[in-house]
């Protein structure tokens, strides 16, 4: 585990955490939520891949950022997102990181349990009831669901996870606490989860550094207590590391973890000594069986895939890829275009497949004008 660490750190040592210029992602939304829950609005970022297109009814796994307003952490954990997609080690997913103002974010994590003021079941509502189903209709998520909180948000991410696990797919907790709220020991209660009933995996990850050390003890204990084979829990403790570092140490290698499964199974349809076209039929099901949820092989991965065999001379498999390819991402108007290179080597008709690409190019938001006149100019 340690040795992974590292490298992930030597990897994004490079990252310009500020940087909003992302290879995989856009930014589309800065807006608001009035929650009738909480009684306020809530402010939120809405990031979607670069493929995403308001007329392609194609979803996407949805990954929920807390604490918007700790700007470094924030961006930090986006652009980790975005390293990890362009390298095609999870799948491009849409992004919403939630502010919280800091008068108010104590009791948005806080039980009434614990304080009568505490608007944590509020928020959990809100999260729940607002926030995810505005995400659905508006930017088309899947059911998908990662839930990312640090510090307060990570004792209520931690929560959720057992609150609401047949909701979820994967939550990271962030320097979490658990028994210091009163009324509220989340070391018993995570325990609950060994009751699921489902055949999909679930993924908690936590990490906690010099903040809470007893806390990770506690919890390690509980967490040999859970015996339930689609359970994937586990947590890392950095004994030196402060707490506002632990974001940027820990997150790296906990959404890796969530999508391990899924990088495994494309890159083994992917792996040049695979032949077999109907891998990518095996492989799209061992990942539904996993996650319960259909989660795409990137653009990179099926493009790639197509060039594999039309450089083997094996054009008819390329097209078929090809086609495949623009199934699943339907504004990739150069899949026609290497279907038309294909036919041509097989002496094929290609003026269908030319017309399906003018038409396609023109209604394709995925490319700039020069980009769609170079395009054009391959099939002139």
């Amino acid at each position: 585990m340690q040795k992974k660490i590292l490298i992930l750190l030597f990897l994004f040592c490079t990252i310009q955490i500020f940087s909003q210029n992302y290879e995989s992602y856009k930014k589309i939304a800065d807006t608001t939520i009035s929650s009738s829950y909480l009684g306020y609005n809530k402010s939120i970022s809405v990031i979607v891949p670069k493929d995403w297109q308001q007329n392609i009814e194609k979803k996407y796994p949805l990954t929920i950022i807390f604490d918007r307003q700790n700007k470094r952490s924030n961006q930090f954990i986006i652009n980790t997102i975005d390293y990890l997609t362009i390298n095609d080690q999870m799948p491009a997913s849409i992004i919403v990181s939630v502010n919280s103002q800091q008068m108010k974010r104590t009791k948005e994590t806080l039980h009434k349990k614990t304080n009568s003021i505490g608007k944590a079941k509020e928020n959990e509502l809100f999260i729940f009831n607002e926030l995810i189903p505005f995400i659905d209709k508006n930017y088309k998520a899947s059911k998908f669901r990662v839930l990312i909180g640090h510090s307060r948000y990570g004792y209520l991410t931690t929560y959720l996870f057992e609150k609401r696990l047949h909701q979820l797919n994967a939550v990271i907790s962030l320097s979490p606490f658990f028994t210091t709220q009163k009324n509220m020991n989340l070391t018993d209660s995570i325990i609950k989860v060994n009751s699921y009933k489902g055949k999909q995996t679930k993924y908690y990850r936590y990490g906690i550094g010099n903040d809470f050390p007893k806390e990770f003890e506690i919890m390690e204990q509980s967490l040999k207590l859970i015996d339930n084979k689609f359970i994937n829990a586990k947590g890392i403790l950095l004994p030196e590391a402060y707490h506002n570092v632990t974001p940027g140490l820990i997150a790296p290698i906990a959404i890796y973890e969530v999508f391990e499964y899924w990088s495994k199974q494309v890159h083994l349809f992917f792996d040049i000594s695979n032949k077999n076209i109907n891998a990518l039929e095996i492989a799209s099901k061992n990942i539904e069986n996993h996650y319960g949820e259909k989660l795409r092989p990137s653009i990179g991965i099926l493009n790639g895939k197509g060039w594999e065999f039309y450089n083997d001379k094996q054009y008819q498999k390329a097209i078929t890829v090809w086609e495949i390819l623009l199934t699943e991402y339907p504004n990739y108007s150069e899949g026609y275009l290497n279907i038309i290179w294909a036919q041509e080597e097989l002496k094929l008709d290609t003026k269908q497949t030319k017309e399906r690409l003018i038409k396609n190019l023109n209604q394709s938001e995925f490319y700039t004008n020069s980009q769609k006149k170079e395009i054009l100019k391959e099939i002139e």
